[in-house]
């Protein structure tokens, strides 16, 4: 139930010494998230769990409380579409593409903003995070195509309207060439949440940080925080699910690639066909190694944080926001990849932080987890 590569270029020196990491500002990014309202996630301990799985310490950063949106996503995208009112006060609407919590958050700030919202959605969308999106006032459009054809999409119809009138903007948490500078925000926009566990950690090291990856530009955003602001980062280790990985076969072949099948994963929110190139340039030399996963095992950390062990907390978790612990129950319990956890320094002395980017998105399937509460055994 879990694949590794090791990264052959992996070099924190290396990405250090790039010059666009230098030019990077932390300045005002978590000042702006307070004008609309934000507070501070928890960071939680899980000592029963870390326990059961044989490392000295595992913290939980939950992000199921932001805004009440139940996902981390309206960090970006707030900060994003702030940056564009700023150079272009009259747009009307905001345009992106989504497999559902980026298009919620989108949709959340436009309505703040008394802005129109079109979202697009690839085939297979799951109709909560439709009507989630649809209740924040935006026009949904779901398209029979998948995520990456819904993202081309949105760029074509943005493009369109401004053919009109410069009265649209998009909004994609992708970047490609010709198209960084919102990509770009939005990545400053998770700052916030970076910046708040910097606090809450205080002197604190962390040995190991388990990053999921859709396009890659909230683990690179994450990356970057931690390189510029920590004394002593931990190993970054990236995580997707199986039928889409391509952060795990661009590292495994040292160059982007991309995937295209029919398969489909619960992790809909990781459900992506493509890294970003802004994520990449970030990405190919900070993670240690990429980590892809069977949707059993993010099912399964699911079932762990909504019944933990004693003196654990309850958590709410959804398919995406739960790969991270996923990976690591994976990594944890079988007897392969020893080299790997060598190299990591993953034992009975370790600090492990894995993040909960959602909570209960897809109500239904939470329901279908749910109830079946039998955990494997370890």
């Amino acid at each position: 139930m879990i694949r590794i590569t090791e990264n052959k270029n992996f070099s924190l020196k290396l990405l250090k010494q790039k010059s666009y990491i230098q030019f990077w500002d932390f300045k005002n990014v978590s000042d702006f998230h307070k004008t609309i309202g934000n507070k501070e996630t928890p960071l939680l301990r899980l000592p029963g769990l870390a326990e059961r799985l044989g490392i000295g310490d595992l913290l939980l950063k939950d992000e199921s409380h932001r805004f009440g949106l139940n996902a981390f996503k309206a960090l970006g995208a707030s900060y994003a579409m702030h940056r564009q009112l700023k150079k272009n006060p009259q747009i009307k609407t905001f345009c992106t593409a989504t497999d559902g919590n980026h298009g919620r958050a989108v949709a959340w700030m436009a309505k703040r903003l008394g802005k129109e919202a079109l979202i697009y959605m690839p085939n297979g969308t799951v109709p909560a995070r439709v009507r989630a999106i649809e209740n924040e006032g935006a026009d949904v459009l779901l398209i029979d195509q998948g995520y990456d054809v819904a993202v081309k999409m949105a760029s074509s119809r943005v493009d369109d309207g401004n053919k009109i009138s410069d009265t649209w903007s998009l909004i994609q948490d992708t970047a490609w060439n010709g198209y960084e500078e919102v990509p770009l925000d939005i990545m400053k926009g998770y700052w916030t949440q970076a910046h708040e566990i910097t606090k809450q950690i205080e002197r604190e090291k962390i040995d190991v940080l388990l990053l999921q990856s859709g396009v890659g530009s909230w683990a690179a955003s994450i990356v970057i925080y931690i390189l510029k602001q920590w004394k002593n980062p931990p190993f970054f280790v990236g995580v997707e699910p199986y039928s889409a990985n391509c952060l795990f076969e661009s590292i495994k072949s040292g160059h982007l690639v991309s995937i295209e099948n029919d398969a489909i994963t619960s992790m809909a929110g990781l459900n992506c066909g493509s890294v970003s190139t802004l994520a990449w340039n970030i990405l190919k030399n900070s993670l240690i190694g990429s980590i892809s996963i069977a949707d059993k095992l993010s099912e399964e950390a699911m079932k762990t944080l909504a019944f933990p062990l004693p003196g654990d907390p309850t958590i709410i978790s959804g398919e995406s926001g739960a790969s991270g612990l996923g990976a690591l129950i994976g990594l944890c319990k079988t007897n392969k990849f020893r080299s790997f956890k060598e190299k990591i320094s993953l034992n009975k002395s370790s600090k492990v932080l894995v993040i909960n980017t959602e909570g209960d998105t897809d109500p239904s399937n939470y329901k279908r987890v749910m109830a079946n509460n039998r955990l494997n055994n370890w």
